[in-house]
């Protein structure tokens, strides 16, 4: 095929091109929504808006802790300073448009709904699930009572948790409180190994987990101090500091928290707490109720029991989630010796521990320590 023309430039001379001048056409510039501000590239804009306009994320908080992204379940009744919102402009409830500020009576008088919360801000939506299954008062109090009656003989065995469970059939919308009660006790046997229980020693883990996870919901004393056990025996001690009552128990966890943040042991006194109830020493295991012993003394009593400490250790299993405890304890009894041998020990266990994500603080600032003469 030849060169397709129409003739048309035969006859016709081009006007007006050589005035034209090409001009490229400005850079694009990407505007902050925000502000007045733009920028040359999405990266630049980016951080811009991090640093200058950061989107926090709506929450909602129940008795001071956030609900996660799982249904929560809800067993005692919420009362409306329970409820916290943070970071929120708006609020639906169920779909529904509700003011922020009457979220919490709203969610008080809720007894036995399944409900979704949705909190939104001009950048972040968050959406909780609510799960309320309220149990009647008068059955957790026959629960609690069934349970005294268990601590009064002093006595933890098959036969014992079996007459606490057989107490509280009668009390049918309280059965999960009863059945997180049981799996702790089941897990106390498990961990000392009682012979009448039937449980391998490792099933205690499973046990203590599955307790706390069914006393989650209730908001109750004893929840809460079974709860705070089970916290301080995986070492969540920030956990079991807050779900503890005043006692060995907050006072040890508080303690063992601020070691793992690199403090020192930082009682110069001990602490004296008023002796155990029933129920106390039925719910703690042997190991804890040795543990909160020794961390019941202040510095000095600690330097003067080193040796014990050290013994405790290395007659125990060097492993499970007591070891780090008497580590630490051990540890903090032979740096505040002032001889050399007693801190090459000390020495020795926090490099052990130096390794651990929990333990790294604590051991590099041990070892600064150790290396200030």
């Amino acid at each position: 095929m030849g060169f397709w023309h129409t003739g048309y430039a035969e006859f016709h001379e081009p006007t007006g091109l050589g005035e034209y001048v090409y001009t490229p056409p400005p850079p694009v510039r990407y505007a902050c929504e925000h502000c007045s501000q733009s920028f040359l590239d999405l990266e630049a804009l980016r951080k811009h808006q991090f640093e200058q306009h950061p989107v926090r994320q709506p929450a909602l908080l129940l008795r001071g802790k956030p609900v996660g992204a799982l249904p929560q379940l809800l067993m005692t009744p919420l009362a409306p300073s329970d409820v916290l919102v943070e970071d929120a402009a708006s609020c639906l409830l169920n779909g529904k448009p509700l003011p922020v500020a009457r979220l919490g009576p709203q969610l008080a008088a809720m007894r036995h709904e399944y409900v979704e919360v949705e909190l939104s801000n001009q950048g972040a939506t968050t959406r909780c699930l609510l799960d309320f299954k309220v149990a009647d008062e008068a059955h957790l109090a026959g629960v609690e009572a069934a349970f005294l009656r268990l601590a009064r003989d002093r006595l933890l065995n098959i036969q014992a948790v079996s007459r606490f469970n057989d107490d509280c059939r009668a009390f049918a919308s309280a059965m999960p409180y009863c059945d997180g009660i049981s799996h702790y006790l089941y897990g106390v046997m498990a961990k000392e190994r009682a012979p009448d229980s039937g449980l391998k020693h490792e099933e205690y883990i499973q046990r203590f987990l599955r307790s706390s996870e069914e006393l989650s919901g209730f908001d109750r004393p004893l929840a809460r101090s079974v709860r705070s056990l089970v916290a301080f025996h995986f070492n969540q001690f920030d956990d079991a500091e807050y779900l503890a009552p005043e006692g060995a128990l907050r006072h040890a966890a508080g303690a063992f928290a601020g070691l793992l943040q690199g403090l020192p042991w930082h009682f110069d006194e001990a602490f004296s707490p008023v002796p155990g109830s029933a129920v106390e020493d039925l719910l703690t295991d042997q190991d804890t109720l040795q543990i909160l012993s020794d961390a019941s003394h202040g510095l000095v009593g600690l330097k003067t029991r080193a040796d014990e400490l050290l013994a405790h250790l290395r007659r125990a299993p060097a492993s499970g989630y007591d070891h780090m405890k008497r580590m630490l304890l051990a540890c903090e009894a032979l740096a505040a010796r002032d001889e050399p041998a007693s801190h090459a020990e000390a020495r020795k266990l926090a490099r052990a521990l130096a390794g651990k994500p929990d333990t790294s603080a604590w051991a590099s600032a041990m070892l600064e320590r150790l290396s200030t003469p």
